[in-house]
């Protein structure tokens, strides 16, 4: 029987550090075999996003559509004057794909969250649970 692909995210870490929760990160992609170098591609479409403003699209290709839920949809990714945000990601290797996505699981904002949730379940086969908080 294969290893199940079960990430399990503890919202406590977005309060923290971005060194602690990369770390983190790179441990849960280490843990599924990715490698050095694709933990390292990570920083460099990072930087591209930067570089052309694209924090804001959904780079994935998943968005909420306003209340129905999040939805494939690719071309919402354009950057001007004309940088392609999704192109750009699917342009990646599959290991760097699956890295920069598991990384933007352990981020603080929830649109690069459940676009990385999406990317995973459907495109990678994980499944995602955050961990509820406890008292």
């Amino acid at each position: 029987m294969a290893e199940e692909k079960l990430i399990v995210v503890d919202p406590s870490l977005y309060g923290e550090t971005a060194e602690e929760k990369t770390a983190e990160a790179n441990k849960v992609a280490r843990k599924f075999g990715l490698s050095e170098e694709a933990i390292a591609g990570v920083e460099d479409y990072k930087k591209a996003l930067t570089e052309h403003d694209a924090w804001d699209l959904p780079f994935m290709g998943y968005v909420d559509e306003d209340g129905y839920g999040y939805a494939y949809v690719p071309n919402r990714a354009v950057a001007p004057p004309n940088w392609d945000a999704h192109k750009a990601f699917q342009e990646l290797p599959a290991d760097v794909q699956t890295a920069f996505a598991i990384r933007m699981l352990f981020t603080h904002r929830d649109v690069d969250r459940y676009g990385a949730k999406m990317f995973l379940h459907y495109e990678r086969g994980f499944t995602i649970h955050f961990k509820e908080p406890t008292r």
